[in-house]
């Protein structure tokens, strides 16, 4: 494997048309704002990128677009957010052969009862089949299929398997996976915002917040922080960006765009039926993340 992921990579959100098709020059957009704000990478298709929601059209088209703005600048890395084996694989395939640097898989969702045999050979299947390195993504809040410690240590030595992007929230599991992986090969990325600084302190390789589609710069001086062992800026960046996080409601994605909209980066489309706020809820929202300080021009406000 070339390519260690490591940094800040945001969980890039995808900027679309009204009628849900992508928004090419959005994209150029977002990917310079985010590499001149200083992230290390680019995540695209996870979560807040509505990668399950999207068209299989639309994430073959971000990924061409997004390594095309990239232009070598940062790795560019792509959730692949389905259901089961043979559907990741496929996605994975379709993917294939666009520049990308690898894959985020989650675990199998919709169904339960999964024990840690069948999701090791799930996971084990994706990554012979895969063409890149592939990242596990645990986040059982969506999936209802939590990736513990013991598993996830076992899949760290399965070839291909570069690392874990964890936004579980259970410390308990990502401190046994960090003190106990192989560090050389695995790596850690912590997608828990409020997570951020305690992680960097024991050992994570990186972050992929949320809040670094709008403030980058930021999530990179609280990276920076962490690196230098400065503790007192490390807890004063995630103090600032705790504040941001608190304000975050049931249209989470949505309100991203707002506030890139507001940064005259994207429109503020998503994917049908994702929640969206009223006009007034959306002006109460950048105020409120202006007051908790959020870098935005006056006239958004």
């Amino acid at each position: 494997m070339t390519t260690r992921f490591t940094g800040v990579i945001p969980p890039m959100i995808t900027p679309l048309t009204a009628d849900e098709g992508l928004d090419r020059p959005a994209v150029r957009r977002m990917v310079d704002f985010l590499i001149d704000g200083g992230v290390h990478g680019l995540f695209i298709l996870g979560s807040i990128g509505e990668g399950p929601y999207l068209r299989p059209s639309v994430r073959q088209e971000l990924a061409e677009a997004t390594v095309e703005a990239a232009a070598g600048r940062v790795p560019v890395i792509a959730g692949i957010l389905e259901t089961s084996t043979a559907r990741v694989i496929d996605e994975m395939h379709s993917l294939s052969g666009r520049g990308l640097a690898g894959y985020v898989a989650t675990a199998p969702y919709y169904f339960g009862g999964f024990n840690d045999g069948e999701l090791f050979d799930h996971f084990r299947r994706v990554a012979e089949a895969a063409d890149l390195p592939v990242l596990l993504y645990n986040i059982p809040q969506n999936t209802k299929v939590p990736l513990k410690a013991d598993l996830v240590l076992k899949l760290a030595e399965v070839p291909n398997i570069a690392g874990i992007k964890d936004s579980s929230g259970d410390w308990p599991e990502v401190q046994a996976i960090l003190h106990y992986r192989n560090r050389e090969r695995f790596v850690v990325l912590q997608g828990n915002q409020s997570m951020c600084a305690v992680s960097l302190l024991a050992g994570a390789d990186g972050l992929v917040p949320g809040h670094s589609n709008v403030y980058p710069r930021l999530l990179v001086d609280l990276m920076a922080a962490g690196l230098r062992r400065d503790i007192d800026a490390l807890f004063a960046y995630q103090a600032q960006l705790d504040k941001l996080v608190k304000l975050r409601g049931r249209a989470s994605t949505y309100t991203f765009k707002i506030v890139t909209k507001a940064l005259g980066l994207t429109e503020d489309h998503t994917s049908s039926p994702l929640p969206r706020l009223t006009p007034e809820e959306a002006r109460q929202f950048l105020a409120a993340s202006a007051a908790a300080g959020l870098p935005l021009p006056r006239a958004a406000l």
